[in-house]
């Protein structure tokens, strides 16, 4: 996504959060609304997810949904917030170590971490993967706007950093190149889904490595020894 590319933490100031009166329910009613909620958006698209559907799966009257979330959008974004989180977890060791690494190390293990999570919650890739189908529509543009300028920043330290160590070409337009890299990330992803496979898995490195030897040879020093393999 995108949302699974790289280090971003959601925060509740991102999105639209549940009501007070769903933190208030038990933490075992929470989980089965939410589970309900991931099974019918990794079933369906957000736009044919259906909340009649979410309230029979999870035992609730749909007078009571209204009580939790403003609306179906509500519960999805807090859905985006909780899988993000969830996925920080993933992070390789190397990604807390990042001085340690230099910068094409680092966005590979990125990729790595992503292939992980999807792999170990295929509920969660199903709803990233729909989230790429459904480009166009507002609800993409959404999760982007709410992104994007995040991964802009992320990866303009990155490319700071790597100009320090000498890794990366010291002429660059650091803000134009990061805005590249975070865009490219997402379109590689959804490259991969729309017309190599249908799921993430390992085969996802064999391009990914192709999107990272084109970095390195794009923006990286040669002199210092970035060359294609």
């Amino acid at each position: 996504m995108t949302l699974w590319s790289y280090d971003h933490k959601v925060t509740q100031q991102d999105f639209l959060m549940p009501k007070d009166t769903f933190f208030n329910l038990p933490e075992d009613k929470r989980t089965l609304i939410c589970n309900a909620a991931i099974g019918e958006f990794a079933e369906y698209s957000f736009d044919q997810a259906s909340v009649n559907r979410i309230v029979a799966k999870s035992g609730i009257a749909k007078g009571s949904f209204y009580q939790y979330f403003e609306n179906k959008k509500d519960l999805f974004l807090y859905l985006v917030q909780l899988i993000a989180e969830e996925k920080e977890k993933y992070i390789s060791p190397v990604m807390r170590n990042p001085d340690q690494h230099d910068i094409f190390t680092l966005l590979r293990e990125i990729y790595l971490s992503g292939i992980q999570f999807a792999a170990e919650h295929p509920q969660y890739a199903e709803i990233s993967r729909k989230i790429l189908e459904s480009k166009g529509k507002p609800i993409y543009a959404e999760i982007m706007a709410d992104n994007l300028p995040s991964a802009y920043v992320f990866f303009e330290t990155l490319l700071e950093n790597a100009i320090e160590r000498g890794e990366v070409r010291a002429d660059i337009d650091i803000k134009m190149f990061a805005y590249l890299i975070a865009s490219m990330n997402a379109l590689v992803i959804e490259y991969y889904i729309e017309y190599l496979a249908q799921k993430y898995d390992g085969k996802m490195m064999e391009t990914i490595d192709k999107f990272l030897d084109f970095l390195k040879n794009g923006i990286g020093e040669q002199s210092g020894g970035w060359t294609s393999k």
